[in-house]
């Protein structure tokens, strides 16, 4: 498969056709990309041709604004090929929400074309002293993911004064900014020897001599919704919301690998019947509550009087979390069905399942995100405890018929 193999992607039916076509390049290299730890030249070439990573662009900027529900779903079916593949395009999708909240001037300068994938980490903190005209920016970031393909890196910064002072935001907090940050100053280091997504290639990378960024290539990083902004913009806390995709796609392909395994079976036992058909139930529970939840998202930031309230962010990162327990319950289960030789190297659910516990590290994975939602709930007194308890999202359905 070659970058012309792919419909230029300048609608939302392309871009979705392009990924359907990555499919079974992804799946091809997969073995190549556990073992290399990162994707091919040919494979990111076709990646960034097929506009897998300019989903997010704004409309103002003639970009196609596609849904967060679409955003989850290409994620989750690359993702179903291979992890990593889906990893890359979790965070690099990212890109067209970054570039969305840059001015007219930065934003010529940075994204003259959209085929710029942008690569960003916001933990651990670097540090950005306040100077005349921008910030001299250095620091150390872990989880650099995708970072190898990408022309643009942020890094998240706190940012202080010439003085040391903190500067803060409105909220008192000290100001945590997103910053582009010079190519020519970013040191890779190489410490992604891992146990699974090995191809995310999601090592760390430092500034050790202040770099100057020019204030207008930064953006708030914690900033409140804004009803004003471009729709995938009004909070920056939707751009990773995708990235929950890998979790979806490696559950789909554990029960895949599971499921043709018994198909090829001549006798099956009933309780061998009953844990598949369980973790058959379990992946597709997941995959509605995460694209339902995508879906209502989407009906909030596209309306015209819509607000994200901070229930809504909390029910949000919970479900990412909830898809998680998903994959930590059937994890064992699959492993029961696909018996003892899952051991051997040469089993195709191994590396699967190394993806699995990798991406069950994250920090979007963990339980307390759930007492997160529980705590909004219990604050917001028109919120309700559950999704049938949303009246405005029902009533926007009767709106849109």
């Amino acid at each position: 498969m070659t970058t012309d193999s792919f419909e230029a992607p300048t609608s939302r039916a392309a871009i979705l056709r392009n990924a359907a076509q990555l499919v079974s390049l992804a799946a091809s290299e997969s073995a190549a990309i556990d073992a290399s730890g990162g994707l091919s030249a040919s494979l990111a070439a076709a990646m960034r041709s097929s506009g897998v990573f300019q989903m997010a662009f704004p409309a103002h900027r003639r970009g196609l604004e596609m849904g967060i529900a679409d955003q989850v779903d290409v994620v989750a079916l690359l993702a179903a090929a291979d992890a990593s593949v889906g990893w890359h395009v979790g965070v690099l999708n990212a890109t067209g929400y970054y570039a969305g909240r840059l001015g007219d001037d930065a934003y010529a300068e940075l994204y003259p074309h959209f085929d710029l994938p942008t690569a960003g980490s916001f933990h651990p903190r670097g540090r950005a002293v306040h100077v005349d005209g921008g910030y001299l920016v250095s620091g150390a970031w872990d989880w650099g993911s995708g970072a190898a393909i990408a022309d643009h890196i942020l890094g998240g910064c706190l940012v202080e004064g010439a003085d040391g002072t903190p500067v803060l935001d409105s909220d008192g907090r000290q100001l945590h900014l997103g910053l582009w940050l010079p190519r020519s100053a970013v040191v890779p280091v190489g410490n992604w020897q891992t146990l699974g997504l090995r191809g995310s290639g999601s090592a760390s990378f430092r500034i050790d001599t202040p770099a100057f960024v020019p204030s207008g290539h930064s953006f708030d990083r914690e900033a409140g919704f804004d009803r004003d902004a471009n729709p995938l913009n009004r909070t920056p806390l939707v751009s990773h919301y995708a990235l929950g995709g890998v979790v979806l796609g490696i559950a789909r392909h554990l029960c895949s690998i599971v499921g043709e395994s018994l198909r090829a079976r001549s006798t099956r036992s009933d309780s061998q019947l009953q844990v598949l058909g369980e973790v058959m139930l379990e992946v597709d529970v997941a995959y509605a509550g995460v694209r339902d939840i995508a879906r209502r998202t989407d009906d909030i930031l596209f309306s015209c009087d819509g607000v994200f309230t901070p229930a809504h962010e909390a029910r949000m990162t919970a479900m990412n979390a909830a898809s998680a327990a998903m994959l930590r319950r059937i994890l064992p289960q699959c492993l029961e069905l696909a018996g003892s030789h899952y051991v051997f190297d040469s089993h195709p659910i191994q590396p699967v399942v190394r993806d699995a516990l990798s991406a069950l590290a994250h920090s979007g994975t963990r339980r307390a995100h759930f007492a997160g939602l529980a705590s909004a709930a219990l604050d917001d007194s028109g919120f309700g405890f559950g999704v049938a308890d949303d009246r405005s999202d029902w009533l926007r359905r009767i709106d849109k018929t």
